[in-house]
């Protein structure tokens, strides 16, 4: 006779069954102890977990997150700033910059975030508008 086990409710391992499509964000370990993660704002954490909501598992290289998008969770300057240190720190890469189109700039993911403080690393830092100085 078999000892019966107690059930706690949860399951590690089970499908949520609320959810159409199973989706999950996947941030593994190693990226959250490394260098670049542990350089991030909090905000730019924040961002990037939203960038990886809109990862649909064939999109890798086509996301796009806009200024309106942006001011549900944050101001402009911080969207920026935050896009900025996600591009300088290996986690995405800036893939079309439409700015002068009135479209949405499209990025990938990266992971270059592992080579972060070593020869290997290799980003393109997004090119920036010139600022009139009075």
């Amino acid at each position: 006779m078999g000892r019966k086990k107690k059930d706690y409710g949860f399951k590690p391992f089970e499908k949520d069954l609320t959810s159409a499509d199973n989706h999950h964000i996947r941030i593994t370990r190693s990226m959250l102890s490394s260098k670049a993660w542990k350089m991030l704002t909090v905000h730019s954490r924040v961002l990037y977990m939203e960038m990886k909501n809109k990862y649909t598992g064939s999109n890798e290289n086509d996301i796009s997150f806009t200024y309106k998008e942006a001011l549900e969770i944050m101001n402009d300057r911080t969207f920026t700033k935050c896009i900025d240190q996600l591009i300088e720190l290996g986690f995405i890469k800036l893939l079309e910059q439409n700015w002068t189109l009135r479209k949405p700039n499209i990025y990938g993911f990266s992971d270059q975030w592992k080579y972060y403080g070593s020869d290997k690393f290799n980003v393109r830092p997004r090119i920036k508008r010139a600022t009139a100085k009075l």
